[in-house]
């Protein structure tokens, strides 16, 4: 089951790789580094705030659905009524912050608008999770599929006709409002979904006090992740940060992986954890294994090949982005690391630990950047997050006692495949 959930997911998500590639080469084109700077500033600072929305919700409401399968209407319901509140806090925050760092420039706040409204847009993806709670994708993919090819005919339009930089922001976020509801289209067609949901306080309140390290924990994750554009472009302006966009996109094209897998392998290591310890193990270790070596497999050819690539698809104005790419594609294993281990900590009721690792990493991050942006721009914040990345997912779990089993298991994953079956 999981490697056919996976299939599918992962299918989905390489024709949205191709496609996507293309697209954002287009737009990288079309924009040129100071007005793509100035979007993925944008799209950082949201997304950085977005977490109040998410809540992360994720991992816990996958695991009660599968645990209270006959409470799925209020766990749904107060699910839906947490995310949405917090989505319009974050439009709320996202226009605020926008204007006191940005005072003056229209472009942005029409960016941060239009980004923030998509993240309330964004909150009927727990329908997405009651899908993968009953180990079952195919719905959601082929809901998903369709807002995104409708969604990526309107940026095609939008690029033909030399879409000022807003409207091309929206015909951006329009594949999350398709995709909305395209998700309560496909939910309704299942004959058992789940009908009447109902918000509870008392059910929110555990959801919330539940997943509030989580929380913390992805807005860690995207501090690491998004935190690097917005120092960019205060310290160093848009076009440098446009530099290290362009090389970023690259970068995210393979993010799907780890949260496909994860998302995948999640109800049936749930399962077994609580069925068999040393199955668990297992399973988690072949998780493990398959995100490792993927990264490493992506990251190797990828830094070999960065001054080509960048110039290849972005033009030579883009050629700068060339060293960043290197640098920065080595951020990919402790990554895709983090996304596997995620569920450890999970079965463990450990999520505070996995906060404190997110925190650390995300606190390293603002530090070296700090450091590193002013005397080597681009490159430094590159660096910055394969160093912090790296040293939160992986070598932190040798640090303390408790987590020392995880990192022996991740040691292991990283071993050949013939060096780890003469060491068993």
């Amino acid at each position: 089951m999981v490697r056919r959930n996976v299939s599918w997911m992962m299918a989905d998500k390489v024709v949205r790789l191709v496609v996507g590639l293309a697209l954002n080469v287009w737009m990288v084109r079309y924009l040129g580094a100071s007005a793509l700077g100035l979007l993925g500033f944008a799209q950082s600072v949201v997304s950085i705030l977005a977490i109040l929305s998410q809540l992360g919700l994720e991992t816990i409401l996958v695991r009660e659905l599968v645990r209270r399968p006959q409470e799925e209407r209020a766990l749904l319901g107060s699910a839906l009524a947490l995310r949405l509140g917090g989505a319009v806090l974050t439009l709320v925050l996202a226009v605020t912050a926008i204007a006191g760092l940005r005072p003056g420039d229209a472009d942005a706040l029409a960016l941060a608008v239009v980004f923030g409204s998509a993240v309330v847009a964004q909150s009927f993806d727990v329908i997405e999770l009651w899908f993968q709670s009953r180990s079952r994708v195919v719905p959601f993919v082929v809901a998903r599929a369709g807002a995104f090819a409708v969604a990526s005919g309107v940026r095609v339009a939008a690029l033909v006709a030399h879409a000022s930089l807003p409207v091309l922001a929206l015909a951006i976020a329009v594949e999350v409002f398709l995709g909305a509801v395209a998700l309560v289209v496909a939910l309704r067609l299942q004959g058992d979904a789940p009908r009447g949901w109902r918000a509870e306080r008392a059910t929110a309140r555990q959801l919330f006090f539940e997943s509030w390290p989580l929380m913390i924990n992805g807005a860690a994750v995207l501090f690491v992740i998004r935190i690097d554009q917005t120092m960019l472009t205060l310290m160093r302006g848009v076009h440098e940060n446009g530099i290290y966009a362009a090389a970023q996109r690259l970068t995210e094209v393979v993010f799907f992986i780890p949260l496909a897998v994860a998302s995948a392998a999640a109800p049936t290591l749930l399962r077994s954890h609580a069925r068999d310890r040393a199955e668990y193990e297992h399973r988690l270790e072949r998780v493990l294994t398959l995100l490792a070596w993927s990264a490493i497999a992506i990251a190797l050819p990828v830094s070999l090949l960065a001054n080509w690539l960048t110039v290849a698809l972005f033009g030579s104005a883009f050629r700068d982005s060339g060293p960043v790419l290197a640098l920065h594609i080595w951020s990919t294993p402790g990554l895709f690391m983090g996304a596997a281990i995620t569920n450890w900590f999970i079965a463990e009721g450990r999520q505070g630990e996995l906060m404190l690792r997110s925190v650390l990493g995300a606190a390293l991050n603002v530090a070296l950047n700090l450091g590193l942006i002013p005397a080597f721009g681009a490159r430094g914040a590159a660096l910055a997050a394969l160093v912090s990345l790296t040293l939160a997912y992986v070598f932190a779990n040798a640090l303390f006692p408790s987590t020392r089993p995880l990192f022996r298991l991740q040691m292991r994953a990283l071993l050949p495949l013939r060096a780890r079956s003469e060491r068993r």
